[in-house]
């Protein structure tokens, strides 16, 4: 499925005005390739019809949690998205083994104890689909963006 305009809009807008770091690729070992660091649409591991990705209303901020740069970043990005959450009204962002619902609550993650359901590898924040075609808050994100200064992007 395409992403829908939360989607869409959302990696533009951290492509753009985030830090530097995310216009960059990674190396993902299982694939022996380089992949964007930002990522909407679902690769072809996720099968499962319901999955946020496929259903084009989820990112993925590839930023390691073991490598403290890649985290403090990441950091920084998770409270811009506590600050604007009730405008951008996501209904989940997940890293480094918590995760905050749509009020801004954070609690620990559940589940299974592999690095990528911990998220220890990436950011995710997904919209619930009613949500995510309603995308009125791109002047917000950008000014919050745009008031940090990411000093401790390394400027790759």
């Amino acid at each position: 499925m395409a992403p829908t305009l939360a989607v869409s809009k959302g990696v533009d807008i951290l492509r753009d005005h985030g830090p530097v770091i995310l216009r960059t690729t990674y190396y993902e070992g299982a694939t022996r390739t380089n992949l964007p660091r930002l990522q909407g649409p679902a690769g072809p591991h996720k099968t499962d019809d319901h999955d946020p990705h496929r259903e084009g209303r989820a990112i993925d901020i590839i930023l390691f949690a073991t490598k403290e740069n890649e985290r403090l970043i990441a950091d920084e990005l998770v409270e811009v998205f506590l600050e604007v959450r009730e405008k951008m009204n996501w209904s989940a962002v997940i890293y480094n083994k918590k995760q905050w619902n749509k009020a801004g609550i954070e609690t620990p993650r559940g589940g299974d104890s592999s690095s990528s359901n911990q998220h220890l590898t990436h950011i995710h924040i997904e919209w619930r689909a009613a949500d995510a075609t309603l995308v009125d808050w791109e002047q917000a994100l950008i000014a919050t963006l745009e008031a940090r200064t990411w000093v401790l992007d390394p400027g790759f």
